[in-house]
């Protein structure tokens, strides 16, 4: 007879439903990002919902990372992601200017968090060199968008579609490394 523990393990569990749901977000984050860099020249209501659905999604990815990590504070800039892509839906018909300002201080804040956590994990010996290259890219978007409001929708598109295919392609590599894990 076998242990919960073990059925669980033999069954793929919990892990197995894990792995598949990051698997599944980082799939959804980089097809997006992929839309995005291949239709730039959708309509700004477009843009806003495929921006405001793309934000939603990669808050979600690292609330779920952050919380999987135990590092339940840092889940912060994850909520700040799902805030701003939930204003971006609720708002789909905002000028440009205002979608760049969402856009802008929602990644340069996400982005900052980033780097301080990838801080944090090089001072406790962990892995950090992906997460602060993300939290750079992020914050370089963000401050492009906010200190050039008026860029084309092509610009905001591509940049943004860029961000969320290299956000997605990473919870894809820490989907498949948990399933690793799960399978060891």
């Amino acid at each position: 007879m076998m242990t919960t523990a073990e059925t669980h393990r033999h069954h793929g569990g919990a892990s197995g439903t894990v792995w598949m749901a990051g698997l599944f977000l980082g799939i959804a984050v980089t097809v997006l990002g992929a839309l995005l860099v291949a239709h730039p020249f959708a309509a700004a209501r477009t843009l806003a919902i495929l921006i405001g659905v793309g934000l939603v999604l990669a808050g979600i990815m690292d609330m779920a990372a952050t919380t999987r990590a135990g590092e339940d504070a840092s889940a912060l800039f994850g909520v700040l992601l799902v805030i701003g892509g939930i204003v971006a839906l609720a708002w789909p018909g905002v000028t440009l200017w205002t979608l760049a300002l969402i856009v802008g201080i929602c990644l340069l804040v996400a982005g900052a968090v980033r780097v301080a956590m990838a801080g944090y994990a090089h001072g406790h010996g962990r892995p950090w060199g992906w997460g602060l290259f993300i939290g750079l890219l992020a914050m370089g978007i963000g401050i492009l968008a906010l200190v050039w409001p008026s860029a084309t929708v092509f610009i905001l598109a591509v940049i943004f579609g860029i961000e969320l295919i290299v956000h997605g392609v990473a919870q894809i590599t820490r989907a498949l490394a948990v399933r690793r894990e799960s399978r060891a």
